[in-house]
Protein backbone atom coordinates (compact mmCIF):
# COMPACT_ATOMS: atom_id res chain seq x y z
CA UNK A 1 0.00 0.00 0.00
CA UNK A 2 1.22 3.27 -1.40
CA UNK A 3 -0.49 6.62 0.56
CA UNK A 4 0.17 10.34 0.71
CA UNK A 5 -1.83 12.91 2.59
CA UNK A 6 -2.87 16.21 0.78
CA UNK A 7 -5.05 19.03 2.91
CA UNK A 8 -6.57 16.30 5.00
CA UNK A 9 -7.63 13.95 2.92
CA UNK A 10 -5.36 10.31 2.54
CA UNK A 11 -4.38 9.43 -1.29
CA UNK A 12 -3.94 5.79 -0.80
CA UNK A 13 -3.53 2.76 -4.00
CA UNK A 14 -3.03 -0.54 -3.51
CA UNK A 15 0.04 -1.76 -5.49
CA UNK A 16 -0.01 -5.92 -5.85
CA UNK A 17 3.35 -6.93 -6.50
CA UNK A 18 4.16 -10.84 -7.87
CA UNK A 19 7.62 -12.69 -8.16
CA UNK A 20 7.04 -15.91 -9.98
CA UNK A 21 10.49 -18.03 -10.09
CA UNK A 22 10.29 -20.99 -12.81
CA UNK A 23 12.24 -24.19 -12.30
CA UNK A 24 14.24 -23.11 -16.11
CA UNK A 25 15.35 -19.44 -14.01
CA UNK A 26 13.33 -17.78 -15.28
CA UNK A 27 11.96 -14.77 -13.12
CA UNK A 28 9.20 -12.84 -14.10
CA UNK A 29 7.87 -9.61 -11.91
CA UNK A 30 4.56 -8.10 -12.23
CA UNK A 31 3.58 -5.07 -10.61
CA UNK A 32 -0.10 -3.93 -10.84
CA UNK A 33 -1.92 -1.46 -8.95
CA UNK A 34 -5.65 -0.30 -8.33
CA UNK A 35 -6.63 3.13 -8.61
CA UNK A 36 -6.01 5.10 -6.54
CA UNK A 37 -8.79 5.69 -3.16
CA UNK A 38 -9.58 9.32 -1.56
CA UNK A 39 -10.31 8.79 2.49
CA UNK A 40 -10.45 11.82 4.64
CA UNK A 41 -7.65 11.73 6.88
CA UNK A 42 -9.68 11.66 10.17
CA UNK A 43 -10.86 8.39 8.94
CA UNK A 44 -8.09 7.08 7.94
CA UNK A 45 -5.90 6.76 11.12
CA UNK A 46 -8.85 5.62 13.04
CA UNK A 47 -7.42 1.93 12.53
CA UNK A 48 -9.35 -1.00 11.07
CA UNK A 49 -8.16 -4.39 9.91
CA UNK A 50 -9.67 -6.53 6.34
CA UNK A 51 -9.48 -9.71 5.75
CA UNK A 52 -8.65 -9.08 2.33
CA UNK A 53 -7.60 -5.27 0.56
CA UNK A 54 -10.11 -3.49 -1.05
CA UNK A 55 -9.02 -4.18 -4.32
CA UNK A 56 -10.22 -5.31 -7.77
CA UNK A 57 -6.71 -6.88 -9.05
CA UNK A 58 -6.69 -9.09 -6.22
CA UNK A 59 -8.89 -12.05 -7.14
CA UNK A 60 -6.78 -12.23 -10.30
CA UNK A 61 -3.55 -12.44 -7.78
CA UNK A 62 -5.15 -15.06 -6.49
CA UNK A 63 -6.11 -16.93 -9.29
CA UNK A 64 -2.19 -17.21 -9.84
CA UNK A 65 -1.42 -17.57 -6.61
CA UNK A 66 -3.41 -20.84 -6.02
CA UNK A 67 -1.88 -23.13 -8.26
CA UNK A 68 1.51 -22.59 -7.00
CA UNK A 69 0.51 -22.87 -3.10
CA UNK A 70 -0.81 -26.08 -3.78
CA UNK A 71 2.55 -27.30 -5.07
CA UNK A 72 3.98 -25.67 -2.38
CA UNK A 73 2.52 -27.09 -0.05
CA UNK A 74 2.38 -30.48 -1.07
CA UNK A 75 6.35 -29.99 -1.37
CA UNK A 76 6.39 -28.81 2.04
CA UNK A 77 4.46 -31.80 3.61
CA UNK A 78 6.54 -34.26 2.25
CA UNK A 79 9.98 -32.26 3.53
CA UNK A 80 8.36 -31.69 7.10
CA UNK A 81 7.33 -35.83 6.62
CA UNK A 82 10.81 -36.83 6.14
CA UNK A 83 12.24 -34.38 9.05
CA UNK A 84 13.28 -31.73 7.20
CA UNK A 85 12.87 -27.99 7.62
CA UNK A 86 11.05 -25.03 5.43
CA UNK A 87 11.88 -21.71 5.84
CA UNK A 88 9.10 -18.90 5.40
CA UNK A 89 12.16 -15.81 5.72
CA UNK A 90 11.99 -15.24 9.49
CA UNK A 91 10.11 -18.46 10.51
CA UNK A 92 11.38 -22.05 10.09
CA UNK A 93 8.83 -25.19 10.02
CA UNK A 94 9.61 -28.16 11.06
CA UNK A 95 8.01 -31.34 11.98
CA UNK A 96 7.63 -30.62 15.87
CA UNK A 97 6.04 -27.06 14.96
CA UNK A 98 7.95 -23.46 13.88
CA UNK A 99 10.71 -21.46 14.58
CA UNK A 100 11.41 -17.83 15.13
CA UNK A 101 14.65 -16.95 16.22
CA UNK A 102 15.08 -18.71 19.51
CA UNK A 103 11.12 -19.38 19.99
CA UNK A 104 10.10 -22.81 19.56
CA UNK A 105 6.27 -22.16 18.73
CA UNK A 106 4.49 -26.39 18.61
CA UNK A 107 1.88 -26.59 15.91
CA UNK A 108 -0.43 -27.43 18.59
CA UNK A 109 -0.03 -23.92 20.75
CA UNK A 110 -0.89 -22.00 17.59
CA UNK A 111 -4.75 -20.40 18.29
CA UNK A 112 -4.46 -18.01 15.26
CA UNK A 113 -2.83 -18.10 12.44
CA UNK A 114 -3.34 -15.60 9.01
CA UNK A 115 -2.57 -12.61 7.42
CA UNK A 116 -4.73 -9.67 7.04
CA UNK A 117 -4.71 -6.17 5.54
CA UNK A 118 -4.09 -3.10 7.82
CA UNK A 119 -6.22 -0.09 6.17
CA UNK A 120 -6.03 2.87 8.56
CA UNK A 121 -3.65 2.80 11.51
CA UNK A 122 -2.16 5.51 13.47
CA UNK A 123 0.78 4.26 12.73
CA UNK A 124 1.91 4.38 9.35
CA UNK A 125 4.44 1.31 9.32
CA UNK A 126 1.70 -0.64 10.11
CA UNK A 127 -0.20 0.28 6.74
CA UNK A 128 -0.99 -2.92 4.49
CA UNK A 129 -0.15 -6.84 4.69
CA UNK A 130 1.12 -8.25 7.82
CA UNK A 131 0.89 -11.63 9.12
CA UNK A 132 -0.22 -12.48 12.34
CA UNK A 133 -0.07 -15.56 14.78
CA UNK A 134 -1.69 -16.32 18.08
CA UNK A 135 -0.12 -18.77 20.54
CA UNK A 136 -0.61 -20.70 23.83
CA UNK A 137 2.57 -19.87 26.19
CA UNK A 138 2.49 -20.17 30.22
CA UNK A 139 3.01 -16.84 31.79
CA UNK A 140 2.31 -14.56 29.05
CA UNK A 141 2.67 -10.46 28.86
CA UNK A 142 0.70 -9.49 31.33
CA UNK A 143 -0.77 -12.15 32.77
CA UNK A 144 -2.46 -13.49 29.30
CA UNK A 145 -2.17 -17.04 28.05
CA UNK A 146 -0.66 -16.25 24.64
CA UNK A 147 1.60 -14.67 22.66
CA UNK A 148 1.79 -13.28 19.64
CA UNK A 149 3.63 -12.70 16.46
CA UNK A 150 3.28 -9.93 14.02
CA UNK A 151 5.75 -9.81 10.85
CA UNK A 152 5.37 -7.71 7.77
CA UNK A 153 3.61 -10.26 5.08
CA UNK A 154 6.31 -9.17 2.60
CA UNK A 155 9.11 -10.65 4.84
CA UNK A 156 7.75 -14.13 4.72
CA UNK A 157 7.73 -15.95 0.88
CA UNK A 158 4.92 -18.29 0.63
CA UNK A 159 2.70 -17.12 3.44
CA UNK A 160 -0.64 -19.03 1.73
CA UNK A 161 1.43 -22.41 2.13
CA UNK A 162 2.86 -21.48 6.10
CA UNK A 163 -0.91 -20.28 6.99
CA UNK A 164 -2.25 -23.59 5.43
CA UNK A 165 0.45 -25.42 7.04
CA UNK A 166 -0.34 -24.38 10.55
CA UNK A 167 -4.12 -24.70 10.11
CA UNK A 168 -3.54 -28.22 9.24
CA UNK A 169 -1.26 -28.93 12.31
CA UNK A 170 -2.03 -27.38 14.80
CA UNK A 171 -5.08 -29.34 15.71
Amino acid sequence: MDGEAADGLMITEWLHELLLEFTDGTVVNSLLADPPVVTPESAFRAGRLSPSPPSAIAPLMQRVIAPVTELHLARAKVTLAGGGQVEFGPLTAMEDGLHHGNKEIPWHTITSCRYGFVLFHEDEDELGAMFRMEYAVDGGAHGFPFAWLRIPALDVPDLDVLVRLADENRT
